[in-house]
């Protein structure tokens, strides 16, 4: 297990900087396949100035060419993701592994542009929806097929639902196509409950990390913008990862 490990975690801190540049590309419509550039000054970025979380470390968080400050998102959604796969390859079956595999990296990325630009793309969301349905099948996630295509649609329901109301209400928009994109492809993954169990853990950690935020500003903003997506990515991993526990926490089994 130990060795495992040793050989898994660069991977996955590699992976994490595969996931940086996806979610960067896919939102500004930029192709995967080319080198990287840094933002401002359009310089190649050389490959030992690429090297996951030590070049961000070497460099001081400031592009080698110009100097300019690279985005603290780039070491943090490394981590993230080395922390996360590494608990799932812990936790999980190794039959379910690859399937929840996807849907990490899917979360991850959606996390990745949403904190970025408030902006979800739906190649890594409700593009997914079919893959979890397909996976249901082939039993790569443990769940029944008719299960995964109800949570897919009670997910992306549900949510649709809640942001018409608040819209009538307040007439302003409270959730964006992208949440119910993303709930729609937690729902093909993880089926009903999985919806239900996302929604609640976000909520909470939404509540938690807001109220931080505001306290941290030092006023109140009634209307401050903060993307939801990231809180129900963050729901779906941790439900995903324990499962168990939380289910019989809340009574459902």
């Amino acid at each position: 297990m130990i060795l495992w490990l040793i050989l898994l975690i660069p991977l996955f801190l590699c992976w994490g900087s595969f996931l940086n540049v996806v979610a960067y590309r896919l939102i500004k419509g930029k192709d995967l396949l080319h080198r990287s550039r840094c933002i401002h000054c359009k310089q190649i970025i050389a490959w030992y100035d690429n090297i996951p979380l030590f070049s961000y470390v070497v460099l001081r968080g400031r592009c080698r060419s110009c100097s300019k400050p690279i985005s603290w998102l780039y070491p943090a959604i490394e981590l993230f993701t080395t922390v996360m796969m590494t608990l799932l390859y812990l936790r999980m079956e190794n039959t379910y592994f690859l399937g929840y595999f996807v849907l990490f990296s899917a979360l991850i990325v959606t996390i990745r542009s949403d904190l970025e630009t408030m902006l979800i793309s739906r190649w890594v969301t409700i593009a997914l929806v079919p893959v979890g349905i397909v996976m249901s099948f082939t039993d790569t996630i443990p769940i029944a097929p008719l299960n995964s295509m109800m949570g897919a649609a009670s997910g992306y329901l549900s949510l649709w639902f809640v942001g018409t109301l608040f819209y009538l209400v307040t007439r302003k928009e409270g959730l964006g196509q992208g949440d119910l994109d993303l709930l729609a492809c937690i729902g093909a993954f993880t089926g009903i409950v999985g919806v239900w169990m996302t929604v609640l853990l976000g909520s909470l950690f939404g509540s938690i990390i807001g109220t931080a935020v505001l306290i941290y500003k030092g006023k109140f903003q009634r209307y401050m913008k903060l993307p939801f997506g990231p809180f129900l990515a963050l729901g779906a991993i941790t439900y995903v990862l324990f499962q168990g526990p939380l289910l019989r926490l809340v009574g459902f089994w």
